[in-house]
């Protein structure tokens, strides 16, 4: 069984948005926001590449592979758009704050898998650093507002990672990190065994509910907002839903 953060996630929200999301695999329609993240990290991937080279890297070369991203030579009205604004901006403000940092990345958009128990755990991490005889892992955030409190301290997705990272490198990561790129901020939370021995329970007892999970019934709460299925939820058409057969459902990799 492949386990992965957000498949956990998603079962946690709604049984029955984790049946149609990787059993049936219904189609959803594309996310705005997802394509403008996956821009913002391709251009920060792009960006640690170039410091490697010589430790410096000049902002406006930075901004070029920013262009190309956006593919600007033909389609040079992408310029014009929100978006494309305040990813300038974002990296501008990063490329300021990194140069300040005493830290290295030692992994830029990893992805990673290993056994583990029953389970295969899976997932990307967006960037691994180095400094002085400790890791720290960073999860890229692109929030309009800051939260009030530390999410860092209680991510269950930072918490993943951390035992995914150790389990598949050999790496025990000192700290985890939510950096806000909006805003250049990081939110950061200390982890010990502790805690990863509370994240192996937690996986252990969300993917055991997985496996022996049969009615796959909707559950109404806050990922409500953005689900993709709402038309063909029970619980908001009123209607009842047949299940889609799946071949060999028992086998598959949930």
């Amino acid at each position: 069984m492949q386990v992965s953060y957000n498949k956990l996630k998603t079962f946690e929200e709604c049984a029955l948005k984790y049946r149609l999301t990787y059993i049936e695999k219904q189609p959803r329609p594309p996310i705005a926001w997802l394509a403008f993240q996956r821009k913002i990290h391709a251009a920060l991937a792009k960006y640690h590449m170039l410091a490697r080279l010589d430790g410096t890297v000049d902002v406006d070369e930075v901004l070029r592979a920013y262009d190309e991203i956006w593919d600007v030579a033909n389609h040079p009205e992408v310029r014009d758009g929100i978006d494309y604004h305040e990813g300038e901006d974002i990296l501008r403000m990063y490329a300021d704050l990194e140069s300040r940092r005493n830290r290295v990345p030692a992994y830029l958009e990893k992805k990673l898998s290993v056994p583990f128990g029953p389970y295969t755990l899976t997932g990307k991490i967006d960037r691994v650093d180095f400094a002085v005889d400790s890791y720290s892992i960073i999860d890229y955030k692109l929030d309009r507002k800051l939260p009030p409190a530390n999410p860092a301290a209680v991510s269950n997705q930072l918490n993943f990672y951390h035992l995914l990272l150790y389990e598949s490198l050999g790496l025990f990561a000192d700290d985890v990190r939510l950096m806000y790129l909006r805003h250049g901020v990081e939110k950061i939370a200390p982890k010990d065994k502790v805690t990863m021995a509370k994240t192996v329970n937690w996986i252990d007892k969300t993917a055991g509910s997985i496996r022996s999970e049969r009615k796959w019934s909707p559950c109404e709460g806050d990922a409500c907002k953005t689900c993709a299925f709402v038309k063909m939820c029970p619980a908001k058409t009123g209607r009842k839903r047949e299940s889609k057969i799946v071949w060999e459902q028992a086998t598959l990799p949930w």
